[in-house]
């Protein structure tokens, strides 16, 4: 069965996608780094420990080659404080999230799950992480689909969630929208 938005769901994903391949990173260098070009992106000669910005793209590569290591750790605590703010929070609240959370999140599994062979302490963390992060997505799930059901949703919710969050809040407002006029006509 198709309702005829699945290319355009997987389009913008796809879109999302890509813009965080391009996005920015914080990464720090194990070792001294000589110059060096990958994938046309040229990274200048950098000594241990020393803070630089990279595509996400070339942080992954960095990473697998152990070159560098993700500067920001801190993925993991911000998605247990938004679990517990989101928690707090009725039904129809959402607590603000951090737009590229999701990108980071993406990140640090994909790095993760490159860690899995073998590993057993990768494989706890990815774990422990990954239950979070399903935690988390079903809570605001719940309510994203909660919101996309009243009739007047809070304005401020462009704010308050994510861009791929906000492609399912639209993409199911819609949905909503169109079988509640199909179930009891125009005046809906």
């Amino acid at each position: 069965m198709s309702f005829g938005t699945e290319n355009s769901i997987a389009s913008m994903m796809n879109d999302l996608q890509v813009e965080s391949e391009l996005s920015l990173v914080k990464v720090i260098a194990v070792d001294d780094i000589d110059e060096i070009e990958i994938g046309g992106f040229k990274i200048e000669y950098k000594e241990t420990d020393s803070k630089f910005d990279v595509p996400r793209w070339v942080a992954h590569i960095l990473v697998e080659k152990n070159l560098v290591k993700l500067a920001d750790v801190g993925i993991e605590i911000e998605v247990i404080n938004a679990i517990s703010k989101e928690k707090m929070l009725g039904v129809h609240r959402l607590s603000e999230l951090k737009p590229d959370l999701y990108k980071k999140i993406n990140f640090l599994l994909k790095n993760l799950r490159s860690k899995l062979d073998n590993n057993r302490e990768s494989s706890l963390e990815y774990d422990k992480i990954s239950t979070s992060v399903y935690d988390l997505i079903n809570i605001r799930i719940n309510k994203i689909i909660s919101l996309a059901s009243l009739p007047f949703p809070p304005d401020d919710i462009q704010k308050l969630i994510t861009p791929e969050e906000y492609l399912l809040f639209d993409t199911v407002r819609s949905n909503i929208h169109e079988w509640r006029k199909l179930m009891v006509g125009d005046e809906f």
